[in-house]
């Protein structure tokens, strides 16, 4: 719990700190400070003052993701291919993932915070929004391989795999993003919160789908 409670106050006094002072004008001796950890301490649980404030930058899945998701199958593959997308967001700190310590920033407050910062020091947004598209490639490429290896899944013939990977991958960030925006109005700041939140925007636009087929 201490790790936790120690991340959860680089996070929250950085981000006040940016909110308050402007990116540029804080160091990572003030976030130090504030937060009463050395240097050292700051660097074992974040890699810079970026990843402090704004947290930690999405990743593309791993070769060993790829194929534990395209071995296995899939009841619901837009679910399966949301919740990829959603663990690639890396949105959360580890304090953040429905462990958050007591009397600390909670997730809710935390992403409204670098969601303010980063409306306000755009270059921060684009860091992040920078490798949308290796996070997109590697989730198409994970879902192309899973339709080539179970080919009776496919519901999209006859297009392509990858045409279907793509509109699969498509849906489900949507629902991401669509999840996080209802989320972030709602009174609920917690990770499993957003977790129904993005399950509840996929399930929308499934049924909004469904709904325009009947009357078409």
């Amino acid at each position: 719990m201490k790790r936790l409670a120690t991340r959860a106050a680089i996070d929250d006094h950085a981000t006040q700190l940016v909110l308050e002072h402007g990116f540029d004008s804080v160091t990572v001796e003030d976030i130090c400070t504030a937060a009463g950890i050395s240097r050292r301490t700051f660097f074992n649980y974040v890699d810079s003052k970026e990843t402090a404030v704004i947290g930690e930058h999405p990743r593309p899945l791993t070769t060993e993701e790829i194929e534990e998701f395209t071995a296995e199958r899939h009841p619901d593959l837009n679910l399966a291919v949301m919740r990829c997308a959603f663990r690639m967001s890396n949105l959360f700190s580890p304090c953040a993932d429905g462990r958050t310590p007591p009397g600390t920033i909670s997730t809710g407050e935390l992403l409204r915070r670098r969601r303010r910062i980063c409306r306000a020091e755009p270059q921060l947004s684009l860091q992040r929004t920078a490798r949308y598209p290796d996070i997109h490639a590697s989730l198409i490429g994970a879902v192309t391989s899973y339709l080539d290896a179970w080919p009776d899944e496919r519901r999209l013939s006859p297009s392509s795999p990858r045409e279907e990977a793509v509109t699969v991958v498509a849906v489900a960030t949507t629902a991401v993003r669509l999840g996080f925006h209802l989320w972030m109005e709602g009174n609920e700041p917690t990770a499993d919160a957003l977790r129904s939140s993005c399950v509840r925007a996929l399930n929308n636009i499934t049924l909004l789908l469904t709904k325009g087929d009947e009357k078409a």
